[in-house]
């Protein structure tokens, strides 16, 4: 055997990843090699990118960390080593196998560089975002192919550790582009001290043209020289100042949204004219509000492996999901007295429900005389994925193989399904069910309670961070509510109390809070594909083929203990929101406008302060319930859904009103 190719074959055993031979694309391979002359002594990669030497994985994301593949829509590959995957205190190697089968990374998680003892004052935080496209910025993120400044804001990641374990941590203002190519640059990073951070020894050899025999530096040197050095030379950066730069691609729009575009197009063609399902009980005056309460089950396709908790989507010969028989869904349908007194039918209201909960809540005494008062034909069915059953599958799954979170956002798009089957049902067979007749006291005319015509959307919490993926997913509506909200997920984690028992669990299996960091990143690359983030632009700018253009109201408190108000203002960027009337405070990248037809973010203010840092605030001043309870929050959404129009209901900001009713 050649002395080359037998110290590959020692380096294949010892490794922890597989080697795959020859692969100067940039894919995580785990061999190396050396020899005595400049050139390296094989074109392999190690897996892990020596512009970032203190964590493999890191600089997050890259296309280090990718291999060109001419099949897919971008043109690349996510095809991470397993080196680049921590190992949980178990010992288990995770899988790779759903992140590698992505054409990109997230649009909307935060990019990843590890400086110990950086000093943070000169960079960008979330209360300056537009500094970050000045001149003399720290920080650039630069889009490839508009060769232009992308807005972001910079923080170290102090939810664990606030030292040397913290990685720095620069979040996108709005959601980046589908399949497009972005580059990074940092420049004059400093410690606490005063003294310059320099740059790594695999960085410093490609910013100064010193030549190596690392294959990880010299197969890289042409992206560099090509793409990354030439667009930050075009922001007026040069490339001796420069303390670290990257490139990455973002998954494509087919990748990100397509999965769940198909299923619905293959729901469609299962139950066009909606699914078959039965009435199980018919409840008489469950409270002063609601008349009756129809509860009962429907049958709708099945797009999972299983059909259960833990379970991912069904994989074709072309990646794409398939029918896999079918699954029973449990409904609730609330008619208030209003309807059933006067003989009229009412618009339609779909209910998403919060956090690893259940379609219940949609029998809560707010939403009940909300919909009595404005004659809301309320209904909802759990979140299949991200509701109570799955918390166990969840919880297990973070001790045992971080790989496989993509049962969440997988299970997430059954739950998609089940949501799209209730409103066909609602606007189809329902309408002439026996139980939804009344009778109008004037004419004497049976009539139903069901206004098929008028469709609207409705989510709360996670019923939000949810239910705008699923806005984007259905033609059957086109005007969604999203209260207390935001995304992404990898942005709310660590500043939500809801966290904290999953917290544990990471901390338990993950004693370097680096790793934790960098799997709450990997996750959100599949987590996008199952939460509004990764939807955004494909809600009101471009919308999935026969879906019409949503108009999105964000309703949300300031101090939030459970979902930051910094992901719904993130979200209503992408969402290309204004503020109504006299806002409680500016938000970066959002007009103020007395009125608009477009989407809109309201912000409430109740008196309390936002930790700067990604910490939450304290949960004993939790305003999370209250928007949803507001009044003049109640006349803005039911004046949205009736006209299109989003206007100011408050009089002035938006602080604590009159809530209504009190629970």
């Amino acid at each position: 055997m050649p002395p080359r190719t037998a110290l590959r074959a020692l380096i294949c055993l010892t490794a922890l990843s597989a080697c795959t031979g020859k692969d100067p694309s940039g894919g995580g391979v785990d061999t190396s090699g050396e020899n005595d002359s400049a050139a390296p002594i094989d074109e392999v990669y190690s897996g892990c990118d020596p512009v970032a030497p203190t964590l493999c994985g890191l600089p997050f994301p890259s296309t280090y960390y990718m291999k060109e593949d001419a099949s897919s829509a971008t043109g690349w590959r996510i095809n991470l080593a397993d080196a680049a995957l921590p190992i949980n205190n178990n010992g288990g190697q995770p899988t790779g196998q759903f992140l590698n089968e992505r054409d990109g990374w997230s649009v909307s998680s935060a990019l990843l560089a590890h400086f110990p003892g950086v000093d943070l004052n000169n960079l960008v935080g979330h209360d300056r975002i537009g500094d970050s496209l000045l001149d003399d910025s720290q920080t650039v993120l630069i889009d490839t192919e508009t060769g232009e400044r992308v807005a972001h804001w910079v923080e170290r990641d102090v939810s664990i550790e606030d030292g040397e374990n913290s990685l720095l941590m620069i979040h996108p203002a709005a959601p980046l582009d589908y399949g497009r190519r972005y580059v990074v640059g940092l420049r004059g990073l400093v410690d606490v001290s005063g003294a310059a951070l320099p740059a790594s020894d695999g960085f410093a050899a490609l910013r100064d043209g010193t030549a190596t025999q690392s294959w990880d530096t010299e197969g890289r040197r042409a992206i560099y020289d090509e793409v990354v050095f030439p667009a930050l030379e075009g922001q007026g950066w040069s490339r001796g100042e420069l303390t670290l730069a990257w490139d990455f691609v973002t998954g494509s729009k087919q990748q990100i949204t397509g999965r769940a575009s198909h299923i619905y197009a293959l729901l469609d063609e299962a139950i066009p004219d909606g699914p078959a399902y039965t009435v199980d009980l018919v409840e008489t005056a469950p409270n002063e509000h609601i008349a009756f309460r129809v509860t009962g089950t429907m049958t709708v396709p099945l797009f999972t492996d299983i059909d259960d908790s833990g379970a991912l989507l069904t994989r074709g010969d072309d990646g794409m999901p398939y029918i896999n028989g079918e699954t029973t869904v449990p409904y609730t349908i609330n008619v208030p007295r209003v309807l059933v007194d006067e003989g009229r039918p009412g618009p339609l209201v779909q209910y998403g429900h919060g956090l690893l909960g259940g379609q219940g809540e949609v029998n809560g005494g707010y939403l009940a005389e909300m919909a009595n008062r404005y004659g809301y034909v309320l209904f909802a069915v759990d979140w299949t994925g991200m509701k109570s059953r799955d918390v166990d599958a969840i919880t297990l799954t973070l001790v045992q193989d971080m790989g496989r979170m993509a049962i969440v956002p997988e299970r997430s798009q059954q739950g998609f399904a089940e949501f799209s089957a209730a409103m066909k049902m609602m606007a189809g067979p329902m309408v002439t069910d026996p139980v939804m007749q009344v009778v109008n006291p004037e004419s004497g005319a049976t009539v139903s309670v069901i206004d098929p015509d008028r469709r609207y959307y409705y989510g709360n919490s996670q019923g939000a961070i949810l239910g705008g993926a699923y806005a984007a997913i259905s033609p059957m509506f086109e005007r969604a509510v999203l209260g207390v909200g935001g995304g992404p997920y990898q942005l709310l984690l660590t500043r939500s109390h809801d966290f904290e028992p999953f917290f544990l669990i990471f901390k338990t299996m993950y004693p370097d809070p680096k790793h934790i960091t960098l799997w709450l990143s990997y996750i959100q690359v599949m987590w996008d594909e199952g939460e509004t983030a990764g939807y955004a632009k494909a809600t009101v700018s471009d919308p999935l083929p026969g879906v019409p253009v949503k108009t999105i109201l964000h309703q949300v408190a300031i101090g939030d203990a459970q979902v930051s108000t910094l992901g719904a203002e993130f979200l209503a960027r992408g969402h290309q929101a204004s503020l109504i009337g006299e806002p409680v405070r500016p938000v970066w990248g959002l007009p103020t406008v007395a009125s608009t037809t477009g989407s809109a973010l309201v912000e409430w203010d109740y008196g309390l302060e936002e930790p700067y840092v990604n910490h939450p605030p304290a949960a004993e001043t939790d305003p999370h319930e209250l928007p949803r309870r507001e009044f003049a929050g109640q006349e803005q959404l039911h004046h949205f859904f009736s006209t299109g129009e989003i206007k100011d209901f408050c009089g002035g900001p938006c602080r604590d009103l009159t809530r209504f009713p009190s629970e």
